[in-house]
């Protein structure tokens, strides 16, 4: 009897917190509190005995408690929802805001391996050798084959002007590598930019920060005399969803229109008129990002460069150029990840990222596990992105070049929409 009048209290403390934290989050919550409370009745009594009958005493509840909500996340088997406790929360908002302490590597997590997306010009990792494409294996003696990628984030970061030990596969050689990297105070380029031979500016774009959009800006109006753009997202993998709906607003207008094909059980047919990107939840709602009105304007010929690592906001950018005409691609096909994460923070600093509506291209093409589809494929190992043998920039520069030929024969320039 006092054993069930214990377990009984917990419960109501359970509940009461489910109510207090959670409700007011989601105003179109479907669950009910007591559909939610009659699932987790066994999840309650088996915590319930951990901790009271568990032969340790001491033991680590707040652990118990985290290592529950991940395994919880992981039984949805989506990489890209994911629990932050408050540590590696922090270290994600650091990352948005585009400054903090490590190696200089960007990395992303894909099929359970730790992949490097690029390291970062001029950081330990690039100075050191480290090439995009290579599989994280360990840290400092550790395995993180199959770790969530805040937890390598985490064990890759630390106190600057300390050692951390990394060990990678690289597929192209076949072989192990091993580094020892001093850590630093990364700061996150947004953007590089150059006028190029034959008056042709280039815009290479890191990532989608909550500072790109001006940064891109300051960048077109520097280059504002040359003939026309290449815009270089290769290795870029994404960030800040208004970032790119910003960006996208600098190249396309609201009066620029598309014709939208939704398949979704039945297919819909309709015309878009300047919206970048649409998002659809778990209940089949639609909701158009549309442009900002009154941004700066670039109207001059334009090549987009795209690879394999370009995914998320980097897809959703370039797909958008291309559904409207306002670029030609140029590259090879992107990564395709077309899902939309929302942050719920939790009461002690905690946070879940949860995938919660897909992105679709304003034409209504899915491009989660597909990706955009380049107008002129040129393959390349990511490594040479940016090194003398980048024929992909060499194409792009030969396209460019004859865009703006065609303009200066008054040709009109039909873009491929496919």
């Amino acid at each position: 009897m006092k054993v069930r009048k214990r377990f009984w209290l917990l419960l109501f403390v359970v509940i009461i917190g489910i109510g207090f934290f959670f409700l007011p989050k989601l105003t179109n919550a479907k669950d009910s509190l007591e559909d939610i409370i009659s699932s987790i009745r066994v999840y309650i009594e088996a915590l319930y005995y951990v901790r009271n009958a568990y032969i340790e005493k001491n033991l680590d509840n707040k652990k118990l408690e985290y290592e529950s909500i991940k395994g919880m996340v992981k039984a949805l088997d989506d990489p890209y929802t994911e629990f932050f406790d408050p540590k590696s929360f922090k270290t994600f908002t650091e990352d948005m805001q585009g400054a903090f302490g490590g190696i200089g590597i960007r990395i992303e997590s894909r099929d359970g391996k730790i992949l490097v997306v690029s390291p970062i010009e001029n950081t330990p990792a690039y100075k050191a050798g480290i090439k995009a494409g290579d599989e994280i294996v360990e840290v400092d003696g550790q395995s993180v084959v199959g770790k969530p990628l805040d937890v390598v984030v985490s064990l890759i970061r630390g106190e600057v002007g300390k050692e951390v030990k990394i060990k990678i596969y690289r597929d192209s050689d076949k072989k192990y590598y091993e580094y020892t990297l001093k850590r630093e105070i990364i700061e996150v380029p947004v953007v590089d930019y150059k006028t190029l031979k034959n008056n042709i500016g280039y815009i290479k774009f890191y990532e989608f920060t909550q500072n790109s959009p001006q940064k891109m800006i300051d960048a077109l109006k520097k280059l504002e005399k040359t003939s026309g753009l290449i815009l270089d997202l290769r290795n870029n993998p994404g960030g800040d969803l208004r970032s790119a709906v910003m960006i996208a607003s600098i190249f396309i207008s609201d009066s620029d229109q598309v014709k939208t094909v939704i398949k979704n059980g039945e297919t819909k047919t309709f015309t878009t008129k300047g919206v970048v990107v649409y998002r659809i939840d778990r209940d089949k709602n639609l909701y158009g990002e549309k442009v900002v009105k009154g941004i700066y304007r670039w109207n001059k010929p334009l090549v987009v460069l795209v690879n394999r690592y370009s995914a998320s906001a980097s897809e959703i950018l370039s797909g958008a150029l291309k559904d409207y005409g306002k670029g030609i691609l140029v590259g090879e096909k992107t990564f395709g990840k077309g899902v939309v994460q929302t942050i719920f923070t939790l009461s002690d600093g905690s946070a879940l990222k949860i995938t919660t509506e897909k992105y679709l291209l304003p034409s209504g093409r899915d491009i989660n596990k597909e990706g955009v589809q380049p107008d002129v494929v040129v393959e390349m190992a990511p490594e040479n992105v940016g090194k003398d043998n980048d024929i992909q920039l060499n194409k792009a520069i030969e396209v460019l070049l004859k865009q703006i030929s065609k303009l200066g024969k008054t040709e009109k320039l039909v873009l491929n929409k496919n």
